[in-house]
């Protein structure tokens, strides 16, 4: 939806807010409502759609990343359209455990293939050469680590999977979001959205927290001194309708963003089957 159009909606409903429900409010709690209501009612409207239609404007460039106090998410992203996969393959361990295949150093020997991601819609990653898609593990190999050069530039890193050992087969599995991690770094990729490289930002935690301070600091301005309702009123008002705001209504304004701008590529669950060597399914 256009914010011009937007943001003209909800100064009308923001503006019939203001007005009616101070004359009903303060008719109740004060007898008479403020002076110049109408006009106070339009200050009013001003202020809170301006900074709504700000906040909007920050999600429609960096959907979710400003989000509000219950969703925001703490990073910055980036792409990379290749990476090579680090895979691992198995071989018999002690007492019958599975184990890896390992050099006379006692480390697993690694095996590096490339892949690219393919033009189109889909965000899919096929194996250069070959074409195959590319899987996190199969019954032969598992993929232990990536090593990926962001497309915005910078040293190539490498980023490790999170696994956990089986105590009584020895297999190993991804734990939780199946995560690569950055070696001696906080970032990371997601196996469900690669071609996506997550920054940890504490700009983006400090800036989200303060839009979201500010949004309640805006209601207590706008019901205090320019609607004209006692300070203990304001406040309370301002804390019910902030939560209010922030649970209900900018989660309807920011869906038209997430529509237009969907970071999960189609096929990105290929290989979330996965879960070992030791009897594991094999990702289509």
């Amino acid at each position: 939806m256009n914010l011009v159009l937007v943001s003209a909606l909800l100064a009308v409903g923001s503006f019939a807010l203001f007005w009616g429900g101070s004359l009903v409010a303060q008719g109740y709690l004060y007898q008479q409502p403020a002076e110049r209501l109408p006009l106070r009612a339009v200050i009013a409207a001003v202020l809170m759609t301006g900074f709504l239609t700000f906040w909007i404007s920050l999600d429609k460039r960096s959907p979710g990343k400003y989000d509000t106090f219950f969703e925001f998410a703490p990073y910055t992203t980036t792409t990379f359209g290749e990476f090579e996969a680090v895979r691992w393959q198995p071989a018999p361990g002690e007492k019958g455990k599975v184990d890896l295949r390992k050099d006379e150093k006692g480390n697993p020997i690694e095996k590096k293939v490339k892949f690219k991601r393919v033009p189109g819609g889909k965000g899919e990653f096929h194996e250069e050469g070959t074409g195959h898609p590319f899987v996190l593990n199969t019954s032969e190999m598992m993929t232990g680590a990536i090593e990926l050069k962001p497309d915005g530039g910078g040293e190539p890193a490498r980023y490790k999977a999170e696994l956990k050992k089986d105590s009584r087969t020895g297999a190993l599995t991804y734990t939780g979001e199946r995560k690569f991690v950055e070696e001696n770094g906080s970032r990371y990729v997601r196996s469900d959205q690669l071609g996506v490289l997550y920054v940890p930002s504490t700009g983006v935690v400090v800036l989200s927290l303060l839009i979201n301070f500010t949004l309640f600091v805006v209601w207590f301005v706008v019901l205090c001194p320019v609607l004209r309702f006692g300070w203990g009123h304001a406040l309370g008002f301002a804390a019910a309708f902030g939560l209010a705001t922030m649970l209900i209504v900018m989660p309807l304004l920011f869906k038209p963003n997430r529509a237009a701008k969907n970071l999960a590529p189609e096929a990105a669950a290929r290989g979330m089957d996965a879960v070992g060597f030791a009897g594991s399914k094999v990702a289509a």
